[in-house]
């Protein structure tokens, strides 16, 4: 079928050339093919049982990647010719295309075995199962697959259809297999997701480390690392893996915000006062700065940090009520100091006992 596609094709182009020794190819510009189908789906209104017709409609569908439009073609051909090997195979990548995965799986289950097609598609037919959440029967699949094949490539498949079935056990199992073929693998950052779930954090965080190390400048990938190792109260760790991007403001916010709960205040202090030098009209690395001294009991080093934030917008309400909360803060300090002042001293001497 698909030469009689290309014959047609090229008969399509030739239609209303004068005959010469010269073979002209057409230049196909971009949405050459979107204006072919539609030229066709106009023709087969008035001519939908034409058989050429169809057959040139799947030729472009083939070419635009099948069009969700494209169905009634394929069903118009098989109401016609009946089903044959390549039209089987172009329903089942139209169902794919479209995730239409339980009219695939129907497909498959009707022609696998006149067609063939229990081999060339069983990837195909265990992604369908597991997609539609049928566990029970893509368990039975995966096994018979992997029974048949260890290679790299279908470890890797299967590891991923267990992760989507979320059977941890079964998950875990395979990437322990792939890990020891190809510890760089982009899987192995699930894999020691997985062991640190399990409880096994030191090999779990090793295979992650390794992970990433091949990634040393994927924000996503060390940002997403380093949230890991917070949440495991790595904070050291977490630190480090995010320094390397602390030119990025977010990064600046997250890296003071850790120090800070550490207790680190100068180091906090110092990741934040890079980006008040760097803009000193920013209103939130203001802010954080004032905050943090407040926190840290350094009243007055916070005070001009709120005061400055009503210097650049008088109607900063929120400034001003922490200028008004911390004035309240250090009058009470100062009354609370000078009423211990007042407590007199008491002077008690020795009793004599005398005999």
């Amino acid at each position: 079928m698909r030469g009689s596609y290309f014959t047609l094709a090229l008969l399509f182009f030739a239609c209303g050339q004068p005959t010469n020794d010269k073979i002209v190819v057409p230049k196909l510009h971009a949405g050459f093919y979107s204006e072919a189908l539609e030229r066709i789906d106009s023709e087969l209104q008035s001519s939908p049982d034409d058989n050429r017709l169809i057959e040139q409609k799947l030729f472009y569908c083939e070419q635009l990647e099948w069009p969700a439009t494209c169905i009634s073609a394929l069903d118009a051909y098989r109401e016609i010719n009946g089903m044959t090997n390549q039209l089987v195979e172009q329903y089942i990548i139209y169902y794919k295309t479209h995730e239409r995965y339980q009219l695939l799986l129907d497909v498959i289950d009707r022609w696998g075995e006149e067609y063939d097609l229990d081999e060339k598609f069983t990837e195909t037919y265990i992604d369908g199962l597991t997609r539609l959440g049928r566990k029970a029967s893509a368990t039975i699949e995966l096994k018979e697959y992997l029974r048949a094949n260890q290679s790299l490539e279908a470890i890797s498949f299967a590891s991923q259809q267990y992760l989507r079935l979320r059977d941890t056990t079964m998950a875990a199992y395979n990437l322990s297999k792939l890990y020891e073929l190809d510890s760089g693998h982009e899987l192995m950052w699930e894999y020691g997701k997985i062991l640190v779930k399990l409880g096994y954090h030191e090999r779990g965080f090793g295979v992650m480390d390794q992970f990433v190390k091949q990634y040393p400048e994927d924000y996503d990938t060390q940002l997403s690392y380093a949230w890991l190792l917070k949440s495991a109260e790595r904070n050291k760790m977490a630190r480090q893996v995010l320094m390397p991007f602390s030119e990025k403001d977010t990064v600046v916010y997250i890296l003071a915000n850790w120090y800070q709960k550490d207790q680190l205040w100068d180091s906090a202090g110092l990741m934040l006062s890079k980006v008040v030098a760097g803009d000193s009209t920013s209103r939130k690395p203001i802010w954080k700065m004032g905050r943090l001294y407040e926190d840290r009991g350094w009243l007055l080093s916070a005070l001009p940090y709120f005061e400055h934030l009503t210097d650049l917008d008088p109607n900063d309400t929120l400034a001003q009520q922490r200028i008004d909360l911390i004035q309240r803060k250090i009058a009470y300090l100062q009354r609370l100091k000078f009423e211990e002042n007042k407590i007199p001293t008491i002077d008690l001497q020795p009793k004599k006992i005398e005999n």
